[in-house]
């Protein structure tokens, strides 16, 4: 890309982009990807509620049933992490950008994700919302393997396990 291109490419942006550049990751520039485990509060009801209108027109327009992505669906975390990669794959497939096999790549992933959805909620709520029943995992730090584990990289032939 020359210098004029990649000029003419800033001049071309939104105002204001840079602010929200921070939150970005690789990939097209526009698009916010939604990590929730860092996700600020200050941010927080924004991307709930774009999240949320998108879900609403998702499960309208595909026509999704409640027994499948129910009212509740943001009380189901593995729901919204799904849902939320699947919006996020939704909005750069409709990109202006896109050459044209952005819609094609989108109906693919759906696809792909609706049998993962139906592993992550199995229509529990079809009587008012039910808790996800978790249970709680201790974490590597208390497998008395992990720290012997974690001294060596594992990916190379020559850092075999001691």
């Amino acid at each position: 890309m020359s210098g004029e291109d990649f000029t003419e490419l800033l001049d071309s942006l939104p105002e204001g982009w840079e602010k929200e550049s921070r939150d970005r990751l690789g990939g097209m520039l526009g698009v916010t990807i939604v990590n929730w485990r860092s996700l600020d509060a200050d941010r927080a009801p924004e991307t709930w509620e774009r999240l949320a209108d998108w879900v609403d027109w998702f499960t309208d327009r595909y026509q999704i049933p409640q027994r499948k992505i129910p009212a509740c669906w943001y009380r189901h975390p593995a729901l919204v992490e799904e849902l939320t990669a699947l919006h996020t794959a939704w909005t750069v497939s409709f990109d202006t950008v896109d050459a044209g096999y952005g819609p094609i790549g989108w109906h693919e992933r759906l696809a792909a994700a609706l049998p993962r959805i139906a592993t992550w909620y199995n229509g529990e709520c079809h009587n008012g919302h039910t808790e996800p029943h978790t249970t709680p995992q201790p974490g590597h730090q208390h497998d008395p393997g992990w720290e012997a584990w974690a001294r060596y990289p594992h990916g190379r032939s020559d850092a075999r396990q001691r």
